[in-house]
């Protein structure tokens, strides 16, 4: 059986092989001046992606590789200043749309891990407005003031990218132009979710204010008034906090489903929540957006939903008639540590330790019979028996910047408080070497 210390010196090992330059576009794919961090070694997702380098850099912040983070925001700011936002991936095929803006976390890792670089702050700063002019313009419903997910496609691209929809969402290969732009545009949605595809958003993902993409907007305002703080922008900073703690009333009088005792993604059109529970609950409470008494009730009801033998399903089993990739029975490894987290920033260090040492023994045990991490899991069997939409890609990306935060999750004392830069430790020596 492969150790834990075995794994570690793979993911060691082999995240150099996940960095890539290429600063000149070359056909579809972008220039980028910094060397950046890929989610696989080979054959799939060969560029750079929005949401999936933040948890990469959480990875190498406990290897202490932090030149390669910095490279990574470098790109990133290159991109806002380029664009205007930051796109899925580097590929011009993804200039129609973002991904769940994860630029303010991993500009709080960054500026954390190096807090005496003042110009590189200011800019992080800087290009963190930026992010969230993009959001503010292009995805905030003006009605009721909440953020959805969406593209910008062209006519042109909704048609084209209707292919998918018939490939992975099962739609008709024969369809009017208006059917194929109306199903693309819903798809196109929640691919800029980053889920895609699942059943939160019952195919109308435009109509629906995600938790998670809300919640990670509100936290940016709080993230901001930090680093303005670290610039020495008072102003800024005091303005920042006084809009966050407006918000955050809002936000939980809205997103807390108190019939579930959850938070839950809002219809805002129809006024109503969705009928599916998932992981993106876990979102306010990771940001620090959650009321006190909210987040521990929806603790216990996340965890009574969604915690399985090998781990935290996606979603809960529901009734939508098609099994998507990001529902149950898959375990997603951003999700285990957007969990685990959850449960340590609440004081449950019982519960972060259960999750992380399920995704320890689900990692250790595939890697023992495939030899390599994989994209995602069964949280039912701890297999890699999962529902997909494409062939599965074995990963280093999330999976390994998820294992490395699971290992440090067990390799701390009760007392010691939650940081996202706690370097590294070998001692492990509350790590059970189960089988």
């Amino acid at each position: 059986m492969a150790t834990i210390q075995d794994i570690i010196g793979h993911i060691r090992t082999a995240m150099p092989a996940t960095v890539r330059i290429h600063k000149k576009s070359e056909g579809t794919l972008i220039g980028l001046p910094f060397p950046y961090t890929i989610p696989c070694i080979r054959d799939a997702f060969q560029e750079l992606y929005y949401w999936d380098t933040y948890f990469a850099c959480r990875g190498l912040a406990i290897l202490g590789d932090n030149e390669q983070i910095f490279n990574n925001c470098e790109n990133f700011m290159y991109e806002l200043e380029q664009f205007g936002f930051i796109p899925n991936g580097s590929r011009t095929f993804y200039l129609d749309r973002s991904q769940p803006p994860f630029f303010g976390k991993l500009a709080e890792l960054a500026c954390d891990l190096q807090p005496h670089r003042p110009d590189f702050t200011r800019r992080m700063t800087a290009s963190l407005v930026k992010e969230l002019d993009f959001w503010n313009k292009k995805r905030k419903d003006e009605s009721s003031g909440l953020y959805h997910y969406g593209s910008d496609a062209s006519e042109k691209e909704l048609l084209a990218f209707y292919e998918c929809c018939t490939r992975r969402l099962g739609y008709p290969d024969k369809a009017d132009d208006t059917l194929r732009k109306a199903a693309s545009s819903e798809a196109m949605a929640e691919a800029e979710s980053g889920w895609d595809f699942n059943p939160r958003f019952e195919r109308r993902c435009r109509n629906y204010a995600a938790v998670d993409l809300n919640a990670l907007l509100l936290a940016d305002l709080r993230i901001l008034a930090k680093l303005y703080t670290r610039c020495g922008d008072f102003a800024n900073a005091a303005a920042a906090e006084e809009t966050f703690q407006r918000e955050q009333e809002r936000f939980n009088k809205i997103f807390f489903d108190s019939q579930r005792n959850c938070y839950a993604d809002y219809d805002f059109v129809n006024q109503k929540f969705s009928p599916v529970l998932s992981a993106a609950g876990f979102f306010p409470i990771w940001c620090g957006v959650a009321s006190a008494d909210k987040a521990m009730t929806a603790l216990s009801v996340l965890k009574q939903k969604l915690e399985y033998p090998h781990g935290i399903a996606a979603c809960e089993p529901s009734t939508a008639g098609k099994i998507y990739q990001w529902d149950f029975p898959n375990l997603w490894p951003p999700l285990q540590l957007i969990a685990m987290e959850s449960f340590l920033k609440t004081g449950l260090f019982d519960d972060a330790r259960r999750i992380a040492q399920k995704y320890i023994d689900t990692v250790r045990n595939n890697f023992d019979t495939t030899g390599d991490l994989w994209e995602k899991y069964n949280a039912v069997t701890g297999k890699i028996d999962v529902a997909e939409e494409y062939q599965m890609p074995r990963m280093m990306g999330w999976t390994a910047g998820t294992f490395l935060v699971a290992t440090q999750i067990l390799d701390t004392h009760d007392n010691i408080p939650f940081s996202s830069t706690k370097r590294f430790s070998t001692n492990h020596k509350n790590i059970k070497e189960t089988t």
